[in-house]
């Protein structure tokens, strides 16, 4: 999984909650409605073998392995609130993570990991050292390798059928991390790519429900990364567009460091 997509989501999920909820608040977009596969559960595949599959849309272990770092600009638009800025991303193994943004008129923010600790700044909450299964959350989404490390993270995975995603047909994992509720990974059943996950995270105006879209993978350096994510919650629907990734860059360590509060 592209880790880079999924943290910036969660991240720009606890920076502009309070922002959007001050808009009308829009209907989130439905997706398509799931249909259950009428195949029996034998007919499924094994999660190794979905894995496996991934791995290797994704590009394969050995050019997995190949890179260190990744930085990736891009922008992102809550159309129905107004609200859109840029924002720069920072990843570098093997766990360290750090997002930078901006919302016009409004302010600055950040959400960094350096490896043992997390904190959240915004604009709107100000500063906060992330706990408890924020936490945890930023830990498994930091893991640079973490498509190598999948069930490393997850205690549980289990094929729960088969539903549509868009126009095509993907395989659901319900997926338990060591720390947090269950998850589900939609893997398309033709490309094998990650292409939806379901979570319940806690942030810092309390649960929230979301639906993340992978699309538009493109390939850099060997490796396929998706370069638009549309997340879906009960509050609002965001856009997330990538203009620019670059792996194996040289990356400061002040990156990652402790953001200045607001």
């Amino acid at each position: 999984m592209k880790r880079i997509a999924l943290i910036l989501a969660l991240a720009l999920t606890a920076a502009v909650a309070v922002a959007a909820q001050d808009k009308p608040k829009p209907e989130a977009p439905k997706p398509d409605a799931p249909k259950a596969d009428a195949k029996p559960a034998a007919a499924l595949p094994a999660v190794d073998d979905i894995l496996a599959k991934y791995l290797k849309a994704v590009g394969g272990k050995e050019a997995i392995e190949k890179l260190s770092s990744r930085t990736a600009k891009g922008a992102f638009e809550i159309e129905a609130a107004g609200i859109s800025g840029p924002f720069e991303s920072y990843a570098k193994a093997p766990n360290k993570s750090a997002l930078q943004f901006s919302i016009p008129n409004i302010g600055n923010g950040a959400q960094v990991f350096d490896g043992q600790k997390a904190w959240d700044s915004s604009p709107m909450t100000g500063l906060r050292e992330l706990g408890g299964e924020e936490l945890a959350v930023m830990k498994r989404e930091s893991d640079f390798y973490r498509d190598l490390n999948l069930k490393k993270h997850y205690q549980k995975m289990e094929v729960k059928g088969k539903e549509k995603v868009g126009q095509s047909e993907a395989y659901v994992i319900e997926a338990t991390p060591t720390e947090g509720g269950p998850e589900k990974l939609y893997f398309d059943a033709g490309t094998g790519l990650l292409v939806r996950q379901d979570a319940e995270r806690e942030t810092g105006q309390g649960k929230l429900a979301i639906e993340i879209y992978l699309e538009d993978y493109k390939a850099v350096d060997g490796v396929n990364i998706p370069h638009r994510v549309r997340q879906v919650t009960p509050v609002f629907s965001m856009t997330i567009k990538f203009t620019e990734v670059k792996h194996n860059v040289p990356i400061d360590d002040a990156k990652f460091a402790k953001p200045a509060g607001n």
